[in-house]
């Protein structure tokens, strides 16, 4: 048996990349607050991250289940265990099949385990959550955004994870470098990425090659292949606009311009939004508005029509992220659909050669259930250790076609896979990554107001000087505290 798995272990990795999956992934310490994709704040359709109860039921979760039956072969009796893992997405089998197909494995392999998925829309999670911690009706499991979970662990509503990780070394080897940073308090361990968060772009290369265009590197031809598609009735790049979450490519352009150059300090109140870095950048939202980059129904299209205009070839290129790999796999486009990183910027200030390779969103575990119930609350760990071990991370890569936040040893079929096969190239490459998004880093109540002040400008309510107001003054009180948990982050 041994010696058919060092067998099986040779084959997988003599063809594949192994733990160096994120190069450019430096080890950092990830913080504290948000929002990416991943959720992050994305909506029903964004495949990569989990989701949360209904209104109704975050006011009555069903009480853990402790229960004794027989189970088993042997006719030994076992207990049988019941909890709640509720996701960000409403429909968790379809939009987050990658999630479904994890817990559904762990069931068989555990059939006295029952794990009642729940799902609701990310904005709708992130309000049940907050409204059942108050009320004491936590989900055991659950997915929330990273602002909010860090509130939550100071508060004390998240079970520390810390001994259940550590204690477990060939577990921590097995993620990739930052991972279990990304919600680590005081150097506690209060929550799981649920994903890589990666934001950029989408290119239709059929598109590209149609017309005689090169991929864009720099700004100048990222406008120039715009201008071009834009003449021959091509959107250049779909953006729903109607939903303020959709800033993720925005995002990784604004780390171009000093986000982090600018952040601390301003968290620390030495520093201001209002600066000529960040102005530089507002401005470039606005000539990309001016010059026709956007649908012309951009304020009303949302991410979902976004998505469908780029699959249906009317755009050229689609802001959006890496959780939307597996769709484009099972299109038409697959073997067109590239992922790019955004243009580079000659006025940008800092490296230029930024990338989003970054922990998502956490899982975490209610502290109620690890004091109350001890023997459920091991029976969630060993799914955690299940999900993000070598059998959860197959499933997620190899079966689903999702980014995992784990070391992927096996094989990728490139030609029944090949925009996954590109996108985990492109994971590999040697762009560096901050330690987490820009909407994660500032505090969660303003991460919907950071979002406004891009989409406001792309969709022409905001100058590029009023976006500057950010945040607005009643909330800038927010801004101005002491970080929550330490953060290191690349010179971008």
């Amino acid at each position: 048996m041994i010696a058919c798995h060092i067998i099986w272990r040779y084959f997988m990795k003599k063809k594949y990349w192994k733990k160096s999956m994120v190069l450019g992934l430096t080890v950092l310490s990830a913080l504290l607050f948000t929002g990416c994709g991943k959720g992050n704040d994305k909506t029903d359709t964004t495949a990569g991250q989990s989701s949360a109860i209904s209104q109704t039921d975050a006011e009555v979760v069903p009480e853990n289940k402790t229960e004794k039956s027989e189970a088993g072969d042997n006719g030994t009796e076992d207990k049988a265990f019941k909890f709640v893992f509720a996701e960000h997405v409403a429909n968790v089998e379809e939009q987050a099949p990658q999630v479904y197909a994890v817990v559904q494995a762990y069931m068989k392999e555990h059939p006295n385990v029952t794990i009642e998925l729940q799902g609701t829309s990310s904005d709708d999670q992130i309000r049940n959550i907050k409204m059942a911690a108050q009320n004491g009706s936590l989900p055991e499991l659950f997915w929330m955004e990273q602002g909010g979970a860090v509130e939550m662990a100071n508060e004390g509503y998240l079970a520390d994870l810390t001994n259940e990780i550590n204690s477990d070394q060939a577990f921590v080897d097995g993620f990739l470098p930052g991972m279990l940073d990304s919600l680590k308090i005081d150097g506690k361990i209060y929550g799981i990425p649920c994903e890589l968060q990666s934001n950029g772009i989408w290119l239709n290369k059929a598109l590209f090659d149609q017309y005689g265009l090169e991929f864009p590197v720099t700004y100048e031809e990222f406008i120039h292949c715009a201008e071009v598609f834009r003449s021959n009735d091509i959107i250049p790049m779909a953006q729903g606009a109607k939903d303020t979450f959709t800033a993720w490519a925005f995002e990784n352009m604004h780390c171009r311009y000093g986000f982090f150059d600018h952040i601390d300090g301003i968290i620390a109140g030495t520093d201001k939004w209002k600066n000529d870095d960040y102005l530089k950048f507002y401005e470039k939202l606005a000539d990309m508005r001016d010059k026709g980059v956007f649908p012309d129904n951009v304020t009303t299209m949302s991410y979902d029509q976004s998505v469908e205009a780029f699959l249906g070839g009317k755009a050229a290129m689609l802001n959006s992220g890496v959780w939307d790999t597996k769709k484009f796999d099972q299109s038409s486009l697959a073997q067109s659909v590239y992922y790019w990183w955004g243009p580079t910027f000659s006025d940008g200030t800092g490296n230029q050669n930024v990338s989003m390779k970054a922990p998502a969103h956490p899982y975490c575990v209610s502290a109620k259930v690890q004091k109350e119930d001890p023997e459920l609350y091991e029976v969630i760990v060993d799914f955690l250790k299940f999900y993000y071990g070598e059998q959860g991370t197959g499933i997620i890569a190899r079966d689903n076609q999702s980014i995992p936040v784990t070391t992927y040893d096996g094989e990728i079929d490139e030609e029944k896979y090949p925009v996954f096969a590109r996108v985990m190239e492109k994971m590999n490459d040697d762009w560096e990554s901050p330690a987490a998004c820009p909407d994660m880093y500032i505090p969660g109540q303003l991460i919907n107001q950071y979002r406004e002040s891009m989409i406001g400008v792309i969709n022409g309510i905001y100058t590029p000087e009023e976006a500057l107001q950010f945040p607005k003054p009643k909330y800038q009180v927010l801004l101005i505290q002491k970080p929550l948990a330490p953060m290191n982050v690349c010179n971008a």
